[in-house]
């Protein structure tokens, strides 16, 4: 542990020892949290691709352990937009994009602790060869900003046409392990019948909706709402999406008003309330991006409104 991460770690002791976290936490009864995590890398494994998205499967059931300490874990379906909790603080499990970690490790350590969950689903994206952030990361790092940004702001999220560029710049195209990547359909599917594990839409292809022609934004989430009701009736859906990448516009959030209930962004923080009902709309609900650097002690100061740096 390098010299800046222990002061983060003393900090983050700190300030939970004091327990100003516990207050602030018992005192937002009425609030709910929705927790945004990507892939949970099976124990044995190495995390590859970009590397906050890959949470150790040692880790994520740390987290669950201190989650269910301070807060109910709820169905996301469970959840009605503008009314006040009872009880004790609410919390809901939700990953994005569907990985193989995700359906195998992180689905273990729900199911060890009889926990709900949603995964926002790609469809057009399930059995490939991996997303384009995880393939064009390199190694031990996380994803350059660079190729981020040219990815999503130029290339509008298009996984194949991001990376056709990659290659056309001499960029590296890794290969993926298979926890790594998106799940293929049957295994999806057989994972959440079997483990209180609902799906919710993620676009079809996760292109940035921002970024895309409306035309094209609305196919995606169209056919994406479309196949989630074609799914193997065992398998629980939600009318919910999440917007990849977190970005949104207003245009593209009356798309979605359209076709599904509720989107979620990927930041946020807790469902603030305020007289009884929820301050955000419908269409452009928070969470919290849980990272995969983030210590238990660091999630907890997240669920109370507090960060360590």
């Amino acid at each position: 542990m390098g010299l800046r991460d222990a002061a983060k770690t003393a900090i983050e002791r700190g300030l939970i020892a004091s327990g100003a976290p516990a207050r602030r936490i018992g005192a937002g009864s009425a609030q709910t949290v929705i927790l945004s995590y990507h892939n949970v890398v099976p124990a044995g494994d190495r995390p590859v691709g970009d590397l906050s998205l890959h949470i150790t499967q040692r880790r994520f059931a740390e987290h669950l352990d201190r989650i269910t300490e301070t807060h109910d874990v709820v169905a996301l379906s469970s959840v009605v937009v503008g009314r006040r909790n009872e009880g004790r603080p609410r919390a809901v499990i939700t990953f994005d994009d569907a990985y193989v970690g995700t359906v195998t490790a992180g689905f273990e350590e729900l199911r060890a602790r009889g926990l709900p969950s949603t995964v926002f689903v790609p469809p057009g994206c399930l059995g490939n060869a991996g997303f384009w952030w995880d393939r064009l990361a390199l190694p031990g790092e996380d994803l350059p900003t660079r190729v981020r940004e040219h990815g999503l702001g130029v290339l509008g999220g298009r996984g194949g046409e991001i990376e056709a560029w990659a290659r056309s710049e001499g960029l590296s195209v890794s290969d993926l392990p298979g926890n790594a990547r998106p799940a293929d359909p049957a295994t999806l599917f057989a994972a959440a019948s079997a483990s209180m594990a609902a799906l919710g839409s993620h676009t079809w292809t996760h292109v940035n909706l921002a970024g895309v022609p409306a035309g094209e934004a609305r196919e995606e989430i169209t056919r994406a709402h479309a196949w989630l009701g074609e799914v193997p009736a065992e398998v629980e859906v939600v009318d919910w999406m999440a917007y990849p990448y977190g970005l949104y516009t207003d245009v593209v959030a009356n798309v979605a008003g359209e076709v599904v209930a509720h989107a979620l962004r990927v930041d946020g923080g807790a469902a603030e309330v305020e007289g009884g009902r929820w301050t955000a709309g419908p269409l452009e609900l928070p969470r919290i991006n849980v990272p995969a650097g983030l210590s238990s002690d660091g999630l907890v100061l997240r669920l109370a409104g507090l960060r360590s740096s």
